[in-house]
């Protein structure tokens, strides 16, 4: 495999004076000092820690600018390649075949990856992973409880299409290529990748074409996008109606006629998880998400705002689902020689009976652009949910790196 990739990137790299735009991105980053205000002994709750927590080489070979593109992308710090190929014969017509990491058609035009855009992956909190209440603290869940996704990084190699009948509407559909197992909660046999990837390979074509996405947008100049979605989750699949959910509606709008009155950008998002009956006539019903993205500029200073809800349902036991709130702000002012942003974040968890639950987190950095190169720096703090029983800290760390990309 690694022969074969070395094979590929050097017939890309010959041909590509001839055709190809090659781009890289390079960052590193560590941890100065992390720590915990539940002080056990002397020297606990401090210590020094630079092993490098995460660097990164990704560069790729973008190709094409008529009827045929693509992209080969390989990452060094997991040795995982990805790419893509496009062909679009006309205008109104294109086909899209591969794994495209950075996704295709997500609706969050504020709240999504651009909220902290590549600081996440060296001083900010990250958008990915979390869940529950610690995903409320952190961004985690909260850009996916209103807003279509899209589809890329965890439904690897997809077959996309998409059709532009007139100006500003786009007509897109997708067969991912692999399910993410979270979207398939009442499949018991589905307990590791194998017995995962064993029932994705076997699956018959009706059990794809149910986990199809679905996803229509149109830009309405002057004012803003609007954009409505389906992403199916296997319930309408052969023999699949009692243990997998239908799937989840979308719809969003973008409203940009604001921003030139200097009042700002909105962009409003809501979801519905449809409702099901499982293979133990367990009704779980359906769950909704909404959504408000915030972002103004004047001059040097710029403020982002996204706030969050994810309301009710039950689980397929029949549990009642927490609702779960959440709000971050982040202001950032441009100075001559570097840029100060202010993250931060609150989040709460309130269930049917019980406790409510909050967490908190505060994320302040800077970046200093160096030549070709930027510098960057920060302050993580951050207060989980308390624990039923035991100590309830507050943890922190001093995280600095670099990027450059070309």
């Amino acid at each position: 495999m690694k022969k074969l990739l070395m094979i590929t990137v050097v017939l890309a790299l010959v041909s590509g004076a001839a055709f190809a735009q090659i781009s890289g991105d390079f960052l590193a980053a560590s941890t100065i000092f992390q720590g915990t205000s539940e002080q056990k002994d002397a020297d606990d709750n401090l210590f020094f820690n630079m092993g490098g927590s995460k660097a990164e080489g990704k560069w790729g070979i973008r190709f094409g600018e008529g009827a045929a593109s693509g992209r080969i992308v390989y990452r060094l710090h997991d040795n995982s390649p990805w790419g893509w190929f496009a062909w679009r014969p006309v205008e109104q017509f294109r086909l899209k075949y591969g794994w495209d990491r950075d996704g295709e058609w997500g609706a969050a035009q504020i709240s999504g990856w651009g909220f902290t855009a590549g600081a996440k992956d060296l001083v900010a909190f990250t958008d990915y992973g979390g869940g529950g209440i610690d995903g409320v603290a952190r961004p985690g869940p909260m850009r996916g409880w209103a807003w279509y996704p899209g589809i890329g990084d965890g439904n690897h190699y997809s077959l996309m299409m998409s059709i532009f009948p007139i100006d500003g509407l786009a007509i897109n559909l997708a067969l991912p290529g692999r399910y993410d197992p979270a979207r398939l909660p009442n499949i018991n046999t589905i307990k590791t990748d194998s017995a995962y990837d064993a029932f994705t390979a076997s699956r018959e074509a009706s059990l794809q074409l149910s986990f199809l996405h679905a996803n229509v947008s149109y830009k309405l100049q002057d004012i803003g996008l609007a954009n409505v979605a389906f992403v199916g989750d296997g319930g309408l699949g052969k023999d699949m109606e009692k243990k997998a959910g239908v799937g989840t509606l979308y719809a969003s709008f973008f409203l940009t006629a604001l921003k030139e009155m200097g009042i700002g950008e909105f962009d409003l998002g809501f979801n519905y998880h449809m409702p099901f009956k499982n293979a133990a006539d367990i009704e779980e019903d359906g769950r909704m998400g909404v959504g408000l993205g915030y972002r103004i500029n004047i001059e040097a200073f710029q403020l982002k705002l996204r706030a969050g809800a994810n309301i009710s349902g039950k689980t397929s036991t029949g549990d009642a689902l927490p609702t779960l709130v959440g709000v971050q702000i982040l202001p950032q002012y441009k100075f001559t020689a570097l840029t100060f942003y202010f993250y931060a974040g609150f989040g709460m968890e309130m269930p049917e009976k019980g406790d409510t639950r909050s967490a908190w987190f505060i994320n302040p950095y800077i970046s200093v652009p160096i030549g070709g190169a930027t510098f960057w720096a920060g302050l993580k703090v951050i207060q989980n949910p308390k624990p039923a029983t035991g100590p309830h800290p507050i943890n922190f760390s001093i995280p600095f790196g670099f990027s450059a990309n070309y």
